[in-house]
């Protein structure tokens, strides 16, 4: 804390600087400690630029100009937004140089409608962090369902919108209702227990949470954890047409099917009998078509063959294969034939090469195989001598001959 401000005096005048004033007011308000502070939010200015966030509180005809640090305010949940109520924790101050008054605040919270839609946004987060929004855990709806269970509040218009509009669509389609408390202290758990007894029924196909509109407290009931875990762990296919389009409770979120009113819901759990009739007076239709065109196909190629000349005259057929087998029976027959002579003729060009590069073929030329007295071919005359006996064999006969000069 500062030093204590010092007056000056004028004869019988205390005077205080403006400094001084400003600084013993502010430290008369630091003494006074914080406290919390009641108020409509408005005037809410915030920038990233900034690190403080400024407001007013408004009661009335009064207004409390405030500020808070930046990174506090937003870690607030729900984020308060202008025209929320809220309670506001901290102590006045002064801005000295300005002479300004304004509260610091160190805590900001939503009251009334604000707090009670805080409670529900923790919920929210808590299922949603466990995974019972998650979109592959949700459930088909069966297409025409046995029996449709309702849980409704007693003579209430849901009932009749769900009922009238669900037996306008299919006459056929009938329902187990299990009435409940729909809001309320003890709402909570009638709608347990109602859906719990439908669950177990086991000719029960799809069970319908059914509610008109409400305000936020009304509908708070279909936004109560139990009953979001209850019908989160129920084993039928649950379809929520809690209020109106706008109005989304947080078994909105866990159900398999979300219907935005309770006559869309009977529009969502029972297919359209005349729809379904049409539809099925199409598919036979174009059933009918699609087997009348496969009867024509299969006639025009019947026709087809039958005027196949194999079916015409079956005998042609006959006729083709024994001409073909002739003329197989004609070609076995000349193939020993072609055969030798394929084989004579090659024996005769073998011969007659071997004729041509015979010995023979060289002597008739004019050539002459020269022999010693042993019979042996002559090829250099180094190899005889003088008076040496030699046979000298030409194209036609032998003759001996005598070895006269020997030039190697």
């Amino acid at each position: 804390m500062s030093a204590k401000p010092t007056p000056t005096t004028y004869g019988d005048r205390t005077v205080y600087s403006v400094a001084g004033f400003n600084q013993g007011v502010a430290d008369w308000l630091a003494r006074l400690g914080n406290v919390w502070v009641e108020g409509e939010l408005s005037e809410l200015k915030r920038t990233d630029r900034w690190g403080l966030v400024y407001f007013c509180l408004k009661d009335g005809t009064s207004i409390l100009r405030g500020s808070m640090q930046k990174e506090k305010f937003d870690r607030i949940q729900p984020p308060p937004a202008a025209g929320d109520r809220v309670h506001a924790f901290g102590r006045g101050e002064l801005w000295q140089r300005k002479g300004e008054f304004r509260f610091k605040a160190y805590a900001i919270e939503l009251f009334g409608l604000g707090q009670l839609l805080r409670r529900i946004e923790e919920v929210r987060l808590r299922l949603a962090d466990e995974g019972l929004f998650a979109a592959e855990r949700k459930r088909p709806l069966p297409f025409l369902p046995r029996v449709v269970g309702l849980v409704c509040g007693s003579d209430a218009a849901a009932k009749r919108d769900v009922v009238e509009t669900a037996s306008a669509r299919h006459p056929g389609v009938h329902f187990r209702i299990v009435e409940a408390a729909v809001q309320g202290a003890g709402a909570g758990g009638e709608l347990r227990a109602a859906l719990r007894r439908l669950d177990a029924d086991p000719e029960v196909d799809v069970i319908v949470l059914a509610r008109g509109g409400g305000s936020v407290e009304d509908l708070l009931p279909f936004s109560d954890e139990a009953l979001c875990r209850a019908v989160a762990a129920c084993g039928t296919p649950v379809v929520a047409a809690i209020g109106h389009e706008q109005d989304t409770p947080l078994v909105d979120l866990v159900a398999d099917v979300r219907a935005g009113t309770p006559s869309l819901a009977a529009r969502l759990i029972v297919p359209d009998h005349a729809a379904v009739t049409a539809e099925l007076d199409a598919l036979l239709a174009r059933a009918g078509r699609a087997l009348e065109g496969r009867a024509t196909h299969a006639r025009r190629h019947l026709e087809l063959l039958a005027a196949r000349p194999a079916f015409a005259d079956p005998r042609s057929w006959i006729t083709t294969r024994r001409a073909a087998l002739d003329l197989s029976a004609a070609s076995l027959r000349r193939l020993p034939e072609l055969r030798l002579e394929r084989e004579g003729a090659r024996l005769r060009g073998a011969r007659d090469r071997l004729r041509l590069l015979g010995p023979a073929a060289t002597l008739e030329r004019g050539y002459a195989i020269v022999q010693d007295g042993a019979g042996a071919v002559v090829r250099e005359a180094g190899t005889l001598s003088a008076g040496e006996r030699i046979g000298v064999r030409l194209a036609a006969g032998r003759v001996g001959a005598r070895v006269e000069e020997v030039e190697p």
